[in-house]
């Protein structure tokens, strides 16, 4: 052989062994595609290619969960109204000296010369009882009649209105072992001098009737 001939055969050689690597180095690894997915040549037969898809997570859309919160209507209860204990009391009326009073009907009336007097069942108690009077008592005004009504018992008074705007001199009485206690309203109505007297104060359910027989006293 001449020299190039057998520079031929060398190249030759070398450029297979070359081809014989490079097919090993494709069998020995795996070829990525573009999508994502992995290419595996099999050795016993490299026009075979196998190609496994990557399979993604697809992201599930979650509609957030509305709470309802149910409400129970609280039932309303109707109010049974206070029925007005003073609702069936009667008017008296005193003709001779103009003045007129609520009392309760179940209450005793009983009329005196100078006296009118209204009481209740005092067997257990010493109220309701009152009294409504003409006294002997001369004054002109208001002013002197508190002078004359202190210089009598000895005591102070105090002023106060009843009624309809009624001025009259209000006595306390205190209780002692021979007496309740007691209040006198004392007042002028047309040149007499009248008191509203009233026994046995100091208890509540009692003090309620009596403040409602002055609150609706008149005069005319």
């Amino acid at each position: 052989m001449d020299k190039k001939t057998i520079l031929i055969i060398i190249l030759a050689f070398l450029l297979g062994g070359s081809l014989v690597f490079a097919f090993q180095q494709r069998n020995n690894q795996g070829q990525k595609e573009p999508d994502g997915s992995t290419t595996t040549i099999s050795p016993s037969n490299p026009s075979e290619i196998t190609v496994v898809p990557t399979i993604q997570a697809i992201p599930t859309s979650i509609t957030p969960s509305t709470s309802v919160t149910s409400t129970q209507a609280t039932p309303t209860t109707a109010l049974t109204p206070t029925p007005d204990p003073f609702s069936t009391w009667t008017i008296y009326t005193n003709n001779t000296l103009k003045y007129r009073f609520l009392y309760d009907p179940a209450w005793n009336l009983a009329t005196q010369a100078n006296t009118v007097s209204v009481q209740g069942d005092i067997s257990t108690k010493g109220w309701p009882s009152i009294n409504v009077s003409q006294l002997t008592i001369s004054a002109t005004n208001i002013s002197q009649l508190k002078t004359e009504v202190e210089n009598l018992f000895n005591t102070t008074t105090t002023q106060v209105s009843i009624g309809s705007g009624i001025q009259s001199i209000l006595l306390e009485r205190a209780a002692s072992p021979q007496a309740y206690a007691g209040q006198d309203y004392y007042f002028l109505h047309q040149g007499n001098t009248l008191v509203i007297s009233l026994n046995d104060t100091g208890h509540t359910q009692g003090d309620q009737l009596y403040q409602h027989f002055l609150d609706n006293f008149e005069l005319y």
